[in-house]
């Protein structure tokens, strides 16, 4: 009987070794994609749907400003001020999987063999408890995250990519947002894109 136990616990631990093994490879691949791609700007199209009150339905455009390691902005030329800000917020928070050692503790929910689901946690407590984030194994690329608040909010994404100059960018987006007094869902389209695109730390100084 100890030796089934023994037997088992080793096939545990050896599982546990092999889907770890798996993960770090896939955030090794997440953290290589787009090796040439240091900035970019792009504009994006989007439309937030209140789901609360006021129950607007707005529509926004602006630029989006990307610079290597983890600087992101957006800036928009129409729509509400009050929503877009909201937006711009989110986006300013997404770090590259390059960086998520640094920014989290990252650990595996679940692995079934074509998507991986890590979890992160802020090393640095502020308003997000965790972050939920699905990784497709086959092409490295993050397709889902939610952020968790500690308001017992939320804020979610799903993403798709397309090739742009021989890089892999996101494309189109489709999310909710729910936190006290606020519902959104959330549809936007990223096009225009300007690879490597001269951009001074300066534009992002209001982040």
């Amino acid at each position: 009987m100890k030796y089934a136990i023994a037997v088992l616990t080793l096939a545990a631990l050896g599982l546990w070794g092999s889907r770890a093994g798996a993960a770090d490879d896939l955030l090794g691949r997440m953290a290589a994609l787009n090796p040439n791609l240091h900035s970019f700007t792009a504009t994006m199209h989007a439309n937030v749907a209140l789901k609360s009150f006021p129950f607007l339905s707005v529509q926004l455009v602006g630029t989006y400003y990307h610079k290597e390691p983890d600087q992101n902005k957006i800036v928009f030329t129409s729509g509400v001020p009050a929503v877009a800000d909201q937006f711009d917020k989110l986006y300013a928070h997404i770090q590259s999987p390059s960086h998520w050692h640094d920014v989290y503790t990252v650990s595996v929910v679940s692995d079934d063999g074509t998507v991986t689901t890590f979890r992160l946690v802020p090393r640095k407590h502020g308003n997000v408890d965790h972050i939920d984030a699905r990784a497709s194994d086959k092409t490295a690329t993050v397709v889902w995250m939610r952020w968790n608040y500690d308001n017992g909010g939320y804020a979610e994404m799903n993403s798709r990519y397309g090739q742009v100059e021989g890089n892999v960018l996101v494309t189109s987006q489709t999310g909710h947002v729910q936190e006290p007094g606020y519902t959104a869902d959330i549809t936007s389209t990223i096009d225009n894109y300007q690879i490597n695109a001269p951009l001074s730390d300066g534009v992002f100084a209001s982040q």
